[in-house]
């Protein structure tokens, strides 16, 4: 019996639970049931109970619903010491209670912008698959300090589906129209690549989910391994990306989790890889130094590489705001590299280590989730940029 679901549909619910009528009781898959409800972050509380049915030797279980608002307005900012970038984005993770995910975004330094806005389903028209539009557009704009301008604009279409137990398989397409602009300032490759292109990928992806649980994961692994394929392309690049991350509970209200990330993106007609599909380390993978902000440089623009490896351990610290149930504290350690230049390896600065290590803070205020960290580079090189502090705070609908 599901109870208290008054927006969200009953198939959405269902969707998620691992028994149905008529099988045989299994109080693991129960327990899993529930926690794949509370994964879905549409309610406030999930609780279970289990009864005696009418018939010998049946039980009922009954699941008992509170929902909540499940829109969220997104805003964000980083710090550092070559200014600072902002983030705005707008999510509705239960579309008219069908469990359909809808959120656009934009992202802004000092010179970009990024616009994205998605639309998934994960259960469509009741097939178990997943699928998925994605439409984006991006503008680079370096001509005053390195002599070019980029414009980016497409779309992905995929789906994603159970093939074996706890392996996924995705495919997507997708299409992209881009414009590359030059002045005499910028180096001999860049101008080299200035044009109109139009590119067309295919994608797979390959997930093997071994994870005790959605929410909270506090045992297992999951490995991911994608392969990006170009159809049509004037450079053919091909992109491959592995992450890998296990969790672990050492003691009591303790999750710690470590991961690693390697990719690779060069052209199987040994074409020199466009500056748009070159390889760069986001914020979120290497907290510290600003997204984008390491690695090779041609003149004083980072241009990204053909490799790419990161490393990260978060754990949460149990004990610190024991007091205070809305507040979690973690500490984090981050290491990456990034190298290749195929078009000039005298460019390239060899994958130098860079490393940092911080404190994070979730706070769950009265208007909504806030996070922010703080970060102490260990290791980098002179050129790179660094971001000592960044912030998120949003609010729910």
């Amino acid at each position: 019996n599901i109870l208290g679901n008054n927006i969200t549909r009953e198939n959405v619910i269902r969707n998620q639970l691992e028994i149905d009528e008529g099988d045989p009781y299994n109080e693991i898959l129960a327990k899993k049931s529930e926690n794949n409800l509370k994964s879905l972050n549409f309610f406030k509380s999930v609780k279970s109970s289990i009864v005696d049915g009418k018939k010998p030797n049946s039980k009922v279980i009954n699941y008992q619903l509170t929902e909540k608002p499940t829109g969220e307005l997104t805003a964000g900012a980083g710090v550092g010491t070559d200014g600072g970038s902002f983030f705005f984005g707008i999510k509705e993770n239960n579309y008219l209670g069908k469990g359909v995910t809808v959120d656009a975004n934009i992202n802004l330094s000092a010179d970009s912008i990024k616009g994205n806005y998605s639309i998934t389903n994960p259960n469509f028209k009741d097939s178990d698959k997943s699928v998925y539009l994605n439409i984006k557009a991006e503008e680079t704009d370096r001509l005053t300090d390195f002599g070019y301008k980029t414009n980016k604009t497409g779309l992905a279409l995929g789906t994603s589906f159970e093939y074996l137990k706890n392996f996924n398989l995705g495919l997507t397409t997708s299409s992209f129209v881009e414009k590359m602009e030059t002045d005499s300032t910028a180096s001999a490759n860049q101008q080299k690549q200035a044009g109109n292109y139009f590119d067309t990928f295919l994608k797979f992806n390959f997930d093997y989910d071994k994870r005790n649980q959605k929410f909270k994961t506090s045992d297992g692994f999951r490995s991911n391994y994608s392969l990006n394929v170009p159809i049509i392309s004037d450079t053919n690049t091909l992109t491959n990306k592995y992450d890998y991350r296990i969790f672990n509970e050492f003691f009591e209200n303790n999750i710690t989790s470590f991961s690693i990330s390697l990719s690779s993106a060069n052209s199987i007609t040994n074409d020199d890889v466009k500056l748009s599909e070159r390889l760069f380390i986001s914020s979120r993978r290497l907290r510290g130094f600003e997204s984008g902000k390491i690695g090779p440089k041609d003149g004083g623009d980072f241009i990204g590489g053909n490799y790419s490896a990161t490393f990260n351990a978060q754990s949460n610290i149990p004990g610190i705001f024991q007091n205070f149930q809305n507040l979690d504290a973690v500490m984090f350690f981050d290491a990456g590299s990034l190298w290749g230049v195929d078009y000039n390896s005298s460019l390239d600065d060899g994958g130098k280590l860079r490393s940092s290590i911080g404190i994070g803070v979730d706070w769950f205020t009265i208007v909504g989730p806030l996070n922010f960290s703080l970060t102490e580079v260990i290791t980098k090189e002179k050129n790179d940029i660094t971001e000592s502090f960044r912030f998120n705070i949003g609010t729910t609908f």
